[in-house]
């Protein structure tokens, strides 16, 4: 934690926060991407997955899931444009 006083003496803190970022590990052909991402909570890190199509984006437990999700949103697009 880093702390400094700024021209008008307010206090301001800083936390340095080592977060991994997002690590793309599918990206099927017809659109959409899947990301594994690990995220801290309490004493324990959590592995999740993202699956985003279409600047629509839904955490998943697992990799299968986050497959499903995209599909789905790929279906209801077809279904919408006709």
């Amino acid at each position: 934690m880093e702390m400094y006083l700024n021209m008008n003496y307010c206090l301001i803190i800083k936390y340095k926060i080592n977060m991994a970022l997002p690590e793309l590990i599918y990206a099927p052909i017809d659109g959409g991407t899947i990301h594994r991402y690990e995220i801290s909570g309490g004493k324990r890190k959590f592995l999740r997955f993202i699956g985003c199509y279409l600047g629509q984006c839904n955490f998943h437990k697992n990799i299968d899931d986050a497959i499903d999700y995209i599909k789905n949103l790929k279906e209801s697009q077809k279904i919408q444009k006709t």
